[in-house]
C-alpha cells in the first residue's frame, strides 16, 4: 500500500533532513563498533571516528539552526513528535561540543584505565547518551519524551559502571539503575493517565485539554508522575540519592558528562513542557498551581543540595551536591515560565546552561588531575597546594568562585539573568529569588573550603603528597577554554546573552504560530481536546 502511494516519501525525506544530526550520531555509533573488526585493539581510530561524527553532526545542526532562524519557524518532524527550533538547536550545539571535550578528557585520563578492546564500547555508549539527550531537547510528544529519556538513561547506566572491577563504580551504577527504573515506571504510568484524560499525546493538545476540562484529579496525578521522571534526570529531591555515589565512583569523564549533559537535557525538556502549558492554558489558578509545585521542587532541591554539601570532604562528592543545587536553580527558572514572558526565562536558562557547562568541566578536570597525580580527593589534603602548583590552584579557585556566583565571572551573570526573570514573576518569583540568594550565601562556605586549604592551610609534614607532573597541552587547552569562557561571559556577557535571547525569542514566536496553525484545524482534533488560544 505504501509503495503504491508514494506521497509519504517527500515528507519522510524532509523530516529526515531536520533530524540528520541524530542520524549521523547513530551511523557514527555503528561505525565505532565496526572499527575493531578491522583494527583490533586500536584506540586512536575509534576516537577519530567519534570526533569526526560529532563534528559532522555539529555542522549539520548549525546548518539547520541557521535555516530555522532565517525562516523564523519551527520544524515539526514525524507528525509533530519532535520540534526542531532554535532552542533545541542551540542546546544540541552545546551538547556536541561538550561531548567532544569529554572524549578529549577521556583520552587524557580514562584511556589508560580502559582496556583497548573496551574503548569502542565506551565511545559508543557516550554517543548513544548524546543521541538520547538530543531527542530530549526536541521531544514534543509524551511517547517521544519517554523514548528520549530512556535512550539517554540506559547508556548512562552502563557508563557509570564501566569500571567493572571498581566496587564504588558498580555500587553507584546499581543505585542509578534502580532509581532510574522506578522513575521510568512512575513516569510512564503518569503519562498513561495524562493520555487517558486528554485523549492525546501532543503537549499542545494536553494543554488544550486542561483549558477545556480544568485540572482533574487524574490529570494532577499524571503530571506529578511525569515530573517525577524529570526529577530523576535532574537529580532533584527526592530522586537525587543516586547522584553522589555515581559521581564519586564513576570515571571522572563520565561524572563530568552526567553532571552537565544529563541535567541540561532534562532542563530543556522541562522548559518545553512548561512553555507549552504557559502559552496555551488561560486559567491563571491552574498556572499558579503548577508553577508553585515546580518552584517548590526547585527550592527544596537547591536547599538540600547546598546544606548537604556543607559537610562534604571529598571534592567529587562536593561537586555532586553542587550540581544538585544548580539543578534546583534551573528548575526554579522553569517554574516561572508559566507566569512571565517566556522569552526572558528561556534566554536566561540557555545562558545558565552554557556557563554551567564550562564551570563543571573545568572543576571536574582539575579534580581528575588531583585524583590521578596526588592519589586523593580529600579536600584537606590539598593544604599548601598554591605553592606547589599555583596555576592549577588558581584555576580551581576561579571555577569554584564561578559556581558560587562571584561578580566578574560567568556564574554570577547566569544567576543574575535568572534572578531578573524570577523577580518579574510576582510573589512566587520573589520568594524563589529569596531562596536563590539565601542558597548562594550558604554555598559560599563549601565553595571556599578547597580555596582556603590550597591558599592558607599548612600542609601536614607527616603526609607528603607527590609532586604534580607537567600536564599535557590538550589538558591545558581544556582548562584555558573553560577559564576564558567564564571570564568572557562574566565581564563581556552581551554577545552570549544576545544569542541566548534570540533563541529564546524564536522558540516563543514559533510555538505561537504552531498553536495558531493547530487551532485552524480543530475539526481534526477530538472534541474534548479542542483548546482556546490565550490572547
Amino acid at each position: 500500500m505504501l509503495l503504491s502511494d508514494p506521497q509519504w516519501l517527500p515528507q519522510l525525506l524532509a523530516d529526515l533532513k531536520l533530524v540528520m544530526p541524530e542520524v549521523i550520531l547513530v551511523v557514527t555509533m555503528c561505525m565505532v563498533l565496526i572499527v575493531p573488526f578491522f583494527k583490533k585493539g586500536n584506540v586512536v581510530l575509534p576516537v577519530f571516528v567519534s570526533m569526526f561524527g560529532l563534528l559532522m553532526a555539529l555542522l549539520y545542526t548549525q546548518g539547520i539552526h541557521l535555516g530555522v532562524m532565517d525562516a523564523d519557524r519551527t520544524g515539526q518532524v514525524f507528525t509533530n513528535t519532535l520540534a526542531i527550533d532554535p532552542f533545541s538547536s542551540f542546546f544540541k550545539t552545546m551538547l556536541m561540543i561538550f561531548a567532544m571535550l569529554i572524549i578529549v578528557q577521556w583520552t587524557l585520563f580514562g584511556r589508560e584505565k580502559t582496556h583497548a578492546l573496551d574503548a569502542p564500547d565506551f565511545l559508543c555508549l557516550l554517543l548513544g547518551a548524546t543521541f538520547g539527550m538530543c531527542l530530549m531537547a526536541s521531544a514534543n510528544n509524551l511517547i517521544m519524551i519517554f523514548i528520549a529519556t530512556e535512550s539517554a538513561s540506559i547508556p548512562s547506566y552502563a557508563l557509570a559502571g564501566f569500571r567493572k572491577k571498581n566496587r564504588m563504580a558498580t555500587e553507584g551504577s546499581l543505585k542509578y539503575v534502580l532509581f532510574g527504573s522506578v522513575s521510568s515506571a512512575v513516569m510512564i504510568y503518569g503519562m498513561s493517565m495524562i493520555y487517558g484524560v486528554s485523549g492525546s499525546l501532543q503537549l499542545s493538545h494536553i494543554a488544550g485539554s486542561i483549558n477545556q476540562m480544568g485540572m482533574t484529579p487524574l490529570m494532577v496525578v499524571g503530571l506529578v508522575g511525569m515530573f517525577a521522571g524529570f526529577a530523576f534526570k535532574l537529580s532533584a529531591v527526592p530522586m537525587h540519592f543516586w547522584c553522589p555515589d555515581v559521581f564519586e565512583g564513576a570515571p571522572t569523564e563520565v561524572t563530568t558528562f552526567l553532571s552537565v549533559a544529563s541535567k541540561s537535557a532534562a532542563v530543556c525538556m522541562l522548559a518545553r513542557v512548561m512553555q507549552n502549558l504557559g502559552t496555551i492554558v488561560i486559567d491563571e489558578q491552574v498556572l499558579i498551581g503548577i508553577a508553585l509545585g515546580v518552584g517548590a521542587l526547585g527550592a527544596v532541591t537547591a536547599t538540600w543540595g547546598n546544606l548537604v554539601a556543607l559537610h562534604q570532604t571529598n571534592l567529587k562528592r562536593l561537586l555532586a551536591y553542587s550540581s544538585i543545587s544548580h539543578a534546583g536553580y534551573m528548575i526554579m527558572g522553569c517554574a516561572v515560565l508559566l507566569l512571565v514572558d517566556p522569552k526572558l526565562i528561556l534566554s536566561a536558562l540557555l545562558f545558565y546552561v552554557l556557563v554551567y557547562m564550562f564551570m563543571n568541566l573545568g572543576a571536574f578536570t582539575i579534580a581528575a588531575v588531583f585524583e590521578r597525580q596526588l592519589g586523593t580527593l580529600n579536600i584537606s589534603d590539598y593544604a599548601g597546594l598554591l605553592k606547589k602548583s599555583p596555576v592549577l590552584a588558581i584555576l580551581l579557585i576561579v571555577f569554584m568562585l564561578s559556581l558560587f556566583g562571584m561578580p566578574g565571572l560567568g556564574g554570577f551573570m547566569g544567576k543574575l539573568f535568572l534572578g531578573v526573570g524570577l523577580v518579574k514573576a510576582g510573589t512566587l518569583g520573589t520568594v524563589l529569588l529569596g531562596v536563590l540568594l539565601l542558597n548562594t550565601l550558604f554555598s559560599l562556605w563549601y565553595y571556599l573550603r578547597p580555596c582556603y586549604f590550597m591558599v592558607f592551610a599548612t600542609p601536614d609534614t607527616q603526609k607528603q603528597l607527590p609532586v604534580i607532573q607537567p600536564l599535557r597541552p590538550a589538558l591545558w587547552a581544556i582548562l584555558a577554554v573553560c577559564c576564558i569562557m567564564l571570564l568572557w561571559t562574566g565581564l563581556l556577557p552581551a554577545i552570549t546573552s544576545d544569542i541566548a535571547q534570540d533563541n529564546g525569542r524564536m522558540i516563543v514566536s514559533s510555538a505561537k504560530r504552531q498553536i495558531a496553525l493547530e487551532s485552524e484545524h480543530t475539526s481534526t482534533v477530538p472534541k474534548r481536546v479542542v483548546f482556546t488560544v490565550a490572547q
